[in-house]
């Protein structure tokens, strides 16, 4: 594998960011793999920022994206149009709050040499039932509003080839606010998934902005959207 860029979108995750940076620097090199590490952050009203460029400013493989909060989905997106514009062969997107364990890499190089897309499936999430529960009800809102079925659509843990999302960033509005959800869907029509069982760690630091009334009103929002593109795309 040559080419890699590993997409980790942070906010205001001061805490956690420099040891999670750093797990993965020691992976991704034990690896001996040409890699970028682009690290974008989406707004963070913390130290993130200054932290991200300290750490840039001591290793090589980084990048630093400073951006408006645009969620987590639509900073995925840029960091992918961005791996795919300085020429990445291959797109790794993890989370930068630690729960993306970097040991499992190896699973993800090793299903590369014969899967264009591969994401983590999380049959184990050690971040409480709550969150279990919330990736199921999501992978049956995207069958519900679309025919498709991905399951786990929202998975931070994806191993991509360039050309499986070439045409597909472009596919996606900017006002979609769970994107890497579309962007699955798409994955699963054009492409196929790849699935490699997974563990999820609890984060690292910090607490999740989603609530419970929060997720209900995420779940509306993106069955309305899924609809509405299904209805666009289909004409």
């Amino acid at each position: 594998m040559n080419r890699l860029w590993v997409v980790m979108p942070v906010y205001n995750e001061r805490d956690c960011v420099a040891s999670v940076v750093g797990e993965w620097l020691a992976e991704l090199r034990g690896a001996a793999i040409d890699f970028t590490l682009c690290l974008l952050n989406d707004g963070s009203t913390d130290d993130t920022l200054r932290i991200l460029h300290e750490l840039a400013s001591r290793e090589r493989e980084l990048v630093v994206i400073d951006k408006p909060n645009s969620g987590h989905g639509q900073t995925c997106v840029e960091g992918y149009r961005t791996a795919l514009a300085h020429g990445a062969k291959w797109i790794l997107q993890v989370d930068g709050d630690g729960q993306c364990d970097a040991s499992l890499f190896p699973l993800f190089v090793k299903a590369s040499s014969r899967h264009p897309v591969t994401y983590g499936f999380r049959r184990i999430r050690r971040d409480g039932h709550w969150r279990h529960l919330i990736s199921r009800v999501v992978s049956l809102t995207v069958c519900a509003a679309t025919g498709s079925w991905v399951r786990d659509p929202n998975v931070p843990y994806r191993l991509m080839h360039a050309r499986t999302l070439e045409d597909i960033v472009g596919q996606v509005p900017s006002d979609f606010h769970l994107a890497n959800v579309l962007v699955a869907v798409l994955q699963q029509r054009w492409h196929g998934i790849h699935w490699v069982d997974i563990h999820f760690r609890p984060r690292s630091a910090g607490t999740s902005s989603m609530k419970a009334l929060g997720f209900v009103t995420r779940g509306v929002q993106l069955f309305t959207q899924l609809r509405r593109w299904s209805a666009v795309s289909s004409r």
